[in-house]
């Protein structure tokens, strides 16, 4: 047989050597065998016919078929029919191989298995370029690493930069995890994968997750997110994490990102700068909270939060505050140092607020208290410890204060019990006074102060007005006691017309120059102006446009990753 045959039919075994156990480019000398072949044949063409389990040795490396050919003018050997190339670490078997001593390309095609050590791969055709040192699998690419399966229809091997590529789109599957993206790398010394385009993971049948970009670190467990996100809750698709950049550490199962994020919970957008979520505990914690309710129209701006989705509660603190859209026009706004949250179940939806620095209704009313209770199930808002407020230049307190809401957060009516004290200042130094034990305010439409009811031990003092009889000006002042007095107001301002009713108790004091005489107080009389909260919505309403941007900007986002998945 010609030595040239035997060289170049066995540079495939070299070659195959050099890929799969990198040897390096310094070699012994080559020694050949031919072990077996039924028929040899040489014709006028020079080329060499080898049939009938032709069986060669090379270096640790045995090559079978059942026929080969070497045409030595155009340097190509091939070999078909039940081709098996072994060693005692690889195995291929395949129906045909292929060797282009010029080109440098080595090719082994028809249902190649490819087995080496821990790897199993399954192709329709794979080839080898010798210079660029470049393994290509071709059509039906099916990988088997470990825990890790990935399939395609073109996948390559650099050797160089010893990285697994494809760009037409594969599947891999690893552990209980799945995933697709149109192009991947995979780099089997770092064990690590890169994918980009049209990303989707399957998490642990829990979540699926979209993605433009992610790395998966398979010994770390983790998975990053360097480029926009979504993470959908499997059963239901309205609960979704978003994150502009973020990781997913899938043994513990915790979710972090250090950028702009949101969860969508049941109707319910909380966004925020940081994110930590444990999807076993169920609880976690964000930074610059943006709450956002969108069926109710409020929002939460600032503070640090804690929030656990099994007992349904988001605990916020660092000086949150809330705005509730009324109208176009008109805001609730409420000041606090913390806020608590309960919305696990819609119907029984629960706020607790702490030290109330400032409650704005409208334009016109505003209050403060240590503690607040908003309750939807009976529509309440309950204030404690020291509670005041203020509607239009008319100062309400007592111990305990509750305001009952309308459909809208439209006020129905407030209620005082305890100490309820009623005052409005007239001038500089004279005021409208009463007192009793509870105190009902109703309201109209628009939040307008329209009647008030205070009974119990009532006690007070309207003044002044003034008297006029040919030149002489009298101050008179209404001290009285009774059980109950009812107030008409005029446009939540004036009183137009009051009423003492039960054990009635009245007394005039006239006063000939009023501006020297001292002004008359009941007793607990306080006038607290000087503590009446400022509402910075302008600086608030930046705040949430800050937000409303970034939200514009993650719906495009959410968009853009759905629509090609």
């Amino acid at each position: 047989m010609n030595s040239k045959c035997c060289f170049f039919l066995f540079l495939l075994g070299f070659i195959l050597l050099f890929f799969y156990q990198g040897i390096s480019k310094e070699k012994k000398k080559i020694q050949i065998k031919l072990i077996h072949a039924d028929f040899i044949q040489k014709n006028e063409k020079n080329a060499f016919f080898l049939i009938g389990r032709v069986h060669f040795q090379h270096n640790g490396y045995e090559l079978f078929c059942d026929r080969a050919v070497y045409y030595k003018n155009s340097n190509l050997f091939s070999g078909y029919g039940n081709v098996q190339l072994k060693s005692y670490k690889n195995k291929i078997f395949s129906q045909e191989i292929e060797y282009h001593g010029n080109s440098k390309n080595l090719k082994v095609s028809g249902k190649v298995v490819l087995f080496q050590e821990n790897i199993k791969l399954t192709a329709n055709a794979i080839n080898y370029n010798f210079r660029k040192k470049i393994f290509q699998a071709i059509k039906n690419v099916v990988l088997f690493f470990h825990e890790l399966k990935l399939s395609t229809n073109i996948l390559e091997y650099n050797l160089h930069l010893k990285k697994i590529s494809y760009k037409k789109g594969g599947f891999v599957f690893y552990k209980d995890s799945a995933l697709y993206s149109k192009e991947g790398n995979f780099f089997p010394v770092e064990k690590k994968a890169k994918l980009k385009l049209e990303v989707k993971l399957i998490l642990s049948k829990k979540y699926t997750v979209y993605s433009n970009a992610m790395e998966y670190l398979f010994q770390k467990n983790k998975i990053n997110f360097p480029s926009p996100t979504i993470i959908i809750e499997r059963n239901n698709t309205d609960n979704f994490i978003y994150t502009k950049e973020g990781s997913f550490f899938s043994k513990e199962e915790i979710f972090l990102s250090k950028k702009y994020c949101s969860i969508h919970y049941n109707g319910k957008i909380v966004a925020g700068d940081y994110l930590f979520f444990d999807h076993k505990k169920k609880y976690g914690f964000i930074k610059n909270v943006f709450l956002e309710d969108t069926k109710k129209k409020s929002y939460i701006i600032g503070g640090n939060g804690y929030y656990d989705l099994v007992s349904g509660l988001l605990s916020l603190k660092n000086h949150p505050v809330s705005v509730i859209k009324i109208s176009a026009d008109d805001s609730i706004f409420l000041y606090s140092d913390a806020i608590k949250i309960y919305f696990k179940n819609d119907s029984a939806y629960l706020i607790q607020v702490f030290s109330v620095k400032g409650l704005f209704m409208n334009e016109n009313i505003q209050g403060k208290s240590d503690y607040l209770i908003y309750k939807k199930l009976n529509h309440s808002i309950y204030f404690y410890g020291n509670p005041i407020f203020w509607i239009n230049n008319q100062q309400f307190s007592g111990d305990f204060i509750s305001i009952h809401l309308k459909r809208d957060f439209l006020l129905d009516y407030l209620k005082i019990f305890k100490n309820a004290l009623y005052i409005k200042k007239t001038n500089s130094n004279e005021f409208n006074q009463i007192q009793g034990e509870i105190m009902i305010g109703f309201f109209h439409p628009k939040n307008i102060l329209s009647k008030i009811l205070i009974k119990g031990n009532v006690k007070s003092v309207i003044s002044p007005y003034f008297f006029h009889n040919k030149g002489d000006i009298k101050k008179i002042i209404n001290k009285s006691s009774c059980g109950m007095i009812y107030m008409d107001l005029e446009e939540g301002k004036k009183i137009k017309k009051i009423s003492c009713i039960n054990n009635a108790n009245s007394e005039l004091l006239f006063w000939h120059n009023p501006s020297l005489n001292e002004p008359i107080f009941i007793p607990n009389f306080s006038w607290r102006e000087k503590e009446k909260p400022k509402n910075e919505k302008d600086f608030i309403y930046k705040k949430m446009e800050k937000y409303r941007k970034e939200s514009l900007l993650e719906k495009k986002e959410i968009k853009k990753i759905i629509k090609y998945n």
